[in-house]
């Protein structure tokens, strides 16, 4: 027979596994089974009719040999370069600025972190209608225009700059977050050690965020690190609202290409979600690793 004991944890234990099978179900039914399902789309050869054949190895195949699938590849790595160190340096300027304390702190705290509540595709919208060239000039363009200087035609020839326009997007979208990280980051900072510091001589504000709040902020660089590059390389709406991949493919990213390849090469494009899938997954492997090292860092 059960002891008393034994059923009292029994009961103990049913009733945590009570509480969590809700979110279990939603992780199955909403994350576990897509990612299942288009791993398993991504070997077959599946059209908008038809059922299902599989193809093995061959939707990966296609994929690899697709010299666009490659351009893809650098565009996104491109595109991550450019705004991943833009949007965490300047998180980290705004929140050594904003976290001393002076009258109107908390109002600017607001504004820098407004852009953050903003949907991507209302703010693609809105910097598409600023900086447009194409069909009519935007703002930006024209102010360049009347003191005589030439602004990049973004959207059509100058394919360079097609990349950076959206990085530039991404980083006043995305900054605000990097901005409130870190500001929590500075206030979880010990003061005895900038007293110390004071103690022993320190003066300057810079040796005291260089040798003191930036070593102690590395844990938090590294998470933000970590989560900008896979909100970057993830990102869809700015690409598709203020370029569609264009001009000539210089902003088609991986995701975006999952997107042109589907519905009517579903196997494709579900083997070219599943390369992302593993890039993302060794992205966040790396961040747990880190977040195991840095437990012995404090």
């Amino acid at each position: 027979m059960i002891s008393a004991h034994r059923k009292n944890r029994l009961r103990k234990h049913l009733a945590g596994y009570g509480f969590v099978l809700p979110a279990i179900l939603l992780v199955g039914v909403f994350l576990v089974y897509p990612i299942a399902f288009v791993i398993f789309i991504s070997f077959h050869k599946w059209g908008i009719l038809g059922d299902p054949k599989f193809v093995g190895l061959d939707n990966y195949l296609s994929i690899f040999r697709d010299p666009n699938f490659w351009q893809a590849c650098l565009n996104t790595l491109y595109y991550m370069v450019l705004a991943v160190p833009t949007q965490i340096g300047l998180g980290l300027l705004l929140a050594v600025l904003l976290n001393k304390k002076f009258a109107g702190r908390g109002l600017f705290r607001t504004i820098y972190f407004i852009p953050l509540a903003i949907s991507f595709v209302a703010a693609g919208i809105l910097f598409t209608w600023i900086f447009t060239t194409t069909p009519l000039q935007g703002f930006v363009p024209n102010l360049f225009r009347s003191l005589g200087l030439s602004f990049p035609q973004w959207q059509t020839t100058d394919t360079g700059w097609s990349m950076v326009m959206i990085a530039i997007m991404n980083t006043w979208k995305s900054a605000g977050y990097c901005m409130v990280i870190y500001i929590a980051g500075l206030q979880g900072i010990n003061t005895d050690y900038y007293e110390a510091a004071q103690i022993d001589g320190v003066k300057s504000e810079w040796q005291m965020f260089r040798h003191i709040s930036w070593p102690l902020l590395a844990p938090t660089t590294f998470l933000l690190v970590i989560s900008t590059i896979v909100f970057t390389v993830r990102g869809f709406e700015p690409i598709f609202v203020m370029t569609a991949g264009g001009p000539s493919g210089a902003t088609t990213t991986l995701v975006y290409y999952v997107f042109k390849k589907f519905p009517n090469l579903m196997g494709v494009s579900s083997a070219a979600s599943t390369f992302l899938l593993v890039a993302i997954m060794i992205i966040a492997l790396v961040q747990f690793i880190g977040n195991r090292r840095r437990e012995a860092y404090y």
